[in-house]
């Protein structure tokens, strides 16, 4: 046990070693975000729903240097379809098909958009894996490793000219860019305790109005445990998740207040009942540098659904 313990600990530690949030400007974070999280039961196909919510303050003053000039808060609703789906047994394939609702509030006044976001598609391996072992294992595990593609599907109209719209790339439903994921899945368990772990790295290219987001990297490390009480299986999480970005680009010149990272506490759990599955998480910052401190990150929330099949 004490060899266990000194695994789970090497690696979340691990994980944040070498890691380089969403690409944020002036006035927010939203555009292109997509989140892979603790997936439902290991080999099974499903289906389902997830609402996610984010929030952001901002002003131009940074954190030892605050002021309310220009003093805004954005928030971000997400209802996302996703799915994973087996062609092979060692192949699964992801998507995510999402719908925001974005909301700026600035000086007693309020701007939305809503509509389709940019849907995302994953394809994964399994390189690894010692669950279907017919010797007894003393860690079971299992490791994919795989790309994608974020489409944008999400419609993006900014245009720094207009003043009646939200003067922020990130505020519009998509990037209007076609970028690309770089992803990485790792769990092991011992008997009723586990560790999940995911890593990716995105790839954003340059939009139609010569604007290209920071590139992406994030990842997540998650401790669970199981426990079967008459038909529901519950699975308490507690785990870390850090996202960390590169500034953005306009016309290939660098826009400064953008970019940085985020350091999430989680605290989740899930519930299973025959084939179905329900699924709450809330994160709450521990560190946080975006868009130089002129950006606030506060608590967010995820709530999802799927049905196993």
């Amino acid at each position: 046990m004490k060899n266990l313990i000194a695994f789970l600990l090497f690696a979340i530690s691990f994980l944040f070693i070498s890691a380089p949030s969403k690409a944020c400007d002036l006035c927010g974070c939203g555009a292109g975000s997509y989140y892979l999280g603790v997936m439902p039961q290991f080999q099974k196909n499903f289906v389902g729903l997830r609402y996610r919510s984010a929030s952001f303050d901002s002003h131009l003053g940074g954190t030892g240097n605050y002021s309310s000039l220009f003093e805004t808060q954005e928030r971000f609703y997400t209802a996302e379809v996703w799915a994973r789906f087996y062609p092979t047994p060692k192949l699964q394939l992801l998507a995510f098909l999402p719908y925001q609702w974005n909301f700026q509030d600035e000086n007693n006044k309020t701007k939305s958009l809503s509509g389709m976001a940019d849907a995302s598609v994953i394809a994964q391996y399994e390189i690894l894996n010692t669950t279907n072992d017919t010797i007894s294992q003393t860690f079971e595990h299992n490791f994919f490793v795989g790309g994608g593609v974020k489409l944008p599907t999400g419609k993006s109209n900014f245009d720094e000219e207009d003043v009646l719209q939200v003067a922020n790339p990130n505020f519009q439903l998509g990037t209007g860019s076609t970028d690309f994921l770089l992803t990485s899945q790792y769990t092991i368990r011992y008997k009723k305790l586990g560790l999940t772990a995911d890593f990716s790295y995105k790839i954003n290219t340059e939009n139609s109005t010569d604007y290209r987001f920071g590139n992406r990297v994030s990842s997540n490390a998650t401790l669970f445990y199981v426990k079967q009480i008459g038909r529901f299986g519950f699975m308490p999480t507690v785990g870390t998740y850090y996202e960390n970005s590169q500034k953005d680009k306009r016309k290939e010149k660098t826009v400064f207040d953008t970019g940085g990272n985020l350091f999430n506490a989680v605290l989740g759990t899930q519930i299973y009942t025959g084939r179905f599955m329900f699924g709450v998480s809330y994160h709450t910052p521990l560190s946080q540098n975006l868009a130089n401190q002129k950006i606030k990150a506060n608590d967010r929330l995820m709530i999802q659904t799927a049905f196993l099949f």
